[in-house]
C-alpha cells in the first residue's frame, strides 16, 4: 500500500523537478536576452516573468507537499516503530531539503530574491532532491527500501 507519506514525497519531488525545469529555461532565456542572440528557443520560451512565476509556484507546491510527506512519515514511523525519529540518512537529508526549500521560499516570498538567483538555487536544490531520492538509498543503509 502506498501511503500519504510516499505520495506527497513523490509529488513534492515532481514539483521540484518542475521548478528545476523552469529555472533552467529562465537561465537560457536570460542568457539569450543578455547576449542579444535570439535563437530558436527565444520565440518558443515563455517570458522571464512567467518562468519566474512558475518556478515560485512549483517551489511553493513542492514545499507544501514535502512538509505533509515528511510529517506523515514521522507520524507513521512513530506508530510503526514507537519513535518518530529513527536516525535514517533519508530523514536527515529530508530535513536538510526541507530547510533549504523553506529558506528559498521565504526569501522569494519576501521579494529579496527574484529571477536569476532563484533559478540558480532551484537548479542547485534539485541536485539535493536527486541525492535524497536516489543517492541516499544506494550509498548508505536505509529504512527506505524504495529507491
Amino acid at each position: 500500500m502506498i501511503t500519504l507519506h510516499t505520495w506527497c514525497s513523490l509529488l513534492s519531488y515532481a514539483a521540484f523537478l518542475l521548478a528545476f525545469i523552469a529555472g533552467v529555461l529562465f537561465l537560457i532565456q536570460e542568457r539569450q536576452l543578455k547576449r542579444k542572440t535570439m535563437g530558436v528557443l527565444f520565440r518558443r520560451l515563455p517570458s522571464l516573468e512567467s518562468l519566474d512565476r512558475v518556478n515560485f509556484l512549483a517551489i511553493s507546491a513542492g514545499f507544501g507537499l514535502l512538509t505533509i510527506g515528511a510529517t506523515s512519515g514521522f507520524v507513521e514511523s512513530a506508530l510503526l516503530r514507537g519513535r518518530w525519529w529513527t536516525g535514517d540518512p533519508k530523514e536527515y537529508l529530508t530535513v536538510l531539503l526541507w530547510a533549504g526549500y523553506l529558506a528559498l521560499w521565504v526569501l522569494r516570498q519576501r521579494a529579496t530574491l527574484r529571477g536569476r538567483r532563484v533559478a540558480l538555487l532551484s537548479v542547485a536544490g534539485f541536485s539535493l532532491v536527486l541525492f535524497t531520492f536516489v543517492g541516499a538509498g544506494h550509498l548508505v543503509p536505509s529504512l527506505h527500501p524504495f529507491i
